[in-house]
């Protein structure tokens, strides 16, 4: 009933339609996007997820319980849009949950985190298939990566590059170690040529992408870092290099001198902090020195004065008490913070802290996510009053009206378009408070 794995992309059906949905971070994206490469080479079609297709492509997450449920909601909504589509399942959740998904009726094609990058090598024929399959390296956790990206994807303004899977670090609440496995770093001539692809393609703004990009480099010869391929993207030619998130206790005063002396760096930084507690952080076994921290943010604002920084912060770990909670908050507000990225903790099935005493009631665990944001809402408001008036560059997006500037503030240009995809200087005019989105004029 179905044919070899290879003639799903030949051409031999009229319609061969593919959509794509992705959970979760920045790397899961940059995969995405070379998968979807893959399919336009073969000469697919690319539709919204919404619409009707021959394959869905599912990216799952599994970093939070909201993240796994949203995983099952987009399968279920793929089956039932089409349900004689071949549904794929792929990623992290897809890692965690394999038996489950093939159990469910409606995945046909489960695929792990080196698979989900060849996705030909696996894809049965136009008709679904009578039963589902999984295709999981379990050795995935000791080999090789490469460098991931899509430079053929339409209505992007920014292309995601992956640099670096797996991790080393163990911390307590998290999942997706469990799924990727050991930290690996793709070699840095492969993430070269892959910079000077991005380029050719006419992106302006790359970003670097990993599950830990601060530990780039560890396994390879010359233990290059993450601040060298930022140097490297400049060296090709690409005007903007963006980072995804970053551990705090790799931000060093030399790599920050390093990374700040790099014109083309985006001067923004978002943290991986989970916590400003101490004992919290003992207990996720994340060890942060955060006076340390604070030091270093402060030092890399005198180098780069309108940088932005953001955090994540899961609240209600096993055993914060109040005070532990209080301590978060002084900190947010004693740190050159400029937004939070708040989640409620979920016990992941598999992890230390699953099994941990002293559990926070979910409605102390509501109240201080609801404050957290709060606090949130009002550092961002005032980190974009300050840019009000200056000068800055904005990578206009497919509405040909919004777009990021450097330092990762979202704007809205002022009653004129711009070229998709290109950067535009710009002046920021004021705040349209209800959406929190600078505005702007562009300079003539």
């Amino acid at each position: 009933m179905t044919s070899s794995p290879h003639t799903a992309g030949k051409g031999d059906s009229p319609s061969r339609r593919v959509a794509f949905a992705t959970v979760g971070c920045r790397l899961n994206q940059a995969e995405t996007d070379a998968a979807t490469e893959e399919f336009l080479a073969r000469g697919w079609e690319v539709v919204p997820f919404q619409r009707e297709a021959e394959v869905y492509f599912v990216n799952t997450c599994t970093v939070t319980g909201q993240a796994d449920r949203s995983s099952r909601q987009l399968i279920h909504r793929a089956r039932r849009i089409n349900p004689s589509s071949v549904v794929i399942a792929a990623g992290c959740f897809a890692v965690r949950g394999a038996e489950e998904l093939a159990a469910s009726g409606e995945v046909d094609l489960v695929l792990g985190i080196r698979e989900k990058a060849h996705p030909f090598e696996y894809l049965p024929g136009m008709e679904r298939p009578t039963k589902p399959a999984v295709h999981i390296d379990p050795g995935e956790a000791g080999r090789p990566i490469q460098a991931a990206v899509g430079t053929r994807v339409t209505g992007r303004s920014r292309a995601f590059l992956k640099v670096q899977d797996g991790c080393d670090h163990a911390c307590a609440y998290c999942a997706v170690t469990l799924a990727r496995g050991a930290s690996r770093s793709a070699p840095l001539e492969e993430v070269r040529a892959a910079l000077e692809r991005v380029h050719a393609a006419g992106f302006e703004e790359v970003v670097i992408t990993g599950v830990d990009i601060t530990s780039y480099g560890r396994d390879l010869p010359d233990s290059p870092d993450f601040v060298r391929i930022v140097a490297i993207a400049a060296e090709v030619g690409l005007p903007r290099v963006r980072l995804s998130s970053v551990e705090p206790w790799e931000l060093s005063p030399e790599r920050m001198e390093r990374l700040a002396a790099v014109p083309a760096w985006c001067h923004h930084l978002h943290l991986s902090l989970q916590s400003a507690d101490p004992a919290v952080l003992e207990r996720m076994n994340r060890a942060t020195d955060l006076d340390r921290l604070r030091d270093v943010l402060r030092h890399l604002l005198t180098l780069r004065p309108d940088s932005t920084f953001g955090a994540d912060l899961i609240v209600g770990f096993p055993g914060e008490s109040e005070m532990a909670h209080e301590r978060s908050i002084s900190f947010v507000r004693e740190t050159p913070l400029h937004y939070l990225h708040v989640f409620p903790y979920s016990p992941r099935p598999g992890t230390p802290a699953a099994s941990l005493p002293d559990r926070v009631a979910p409605e102390t665990i509501k109240r201080r996510a609801e404050e957290l944001r709060r606090i949130g809402r009002e550092i961002k408001r005032e980190h974009l009053l300050r840019a009000i008036g200056k000068k800055d560059e904005l990578l206009v997006e497919q509405d040909g009206q919004t777009g990021y500037t450097r330092a990762y503030l979202r704007a809205r240009l002022e009653n004129e378009r711009a070229v998709a995809r290109k950067v535009v200087a710009v002046t920021i005019t004021g705040l349209d408070e209800d959406s929190s989105i600078l505005q702007a004029r562009i300079d003539s």
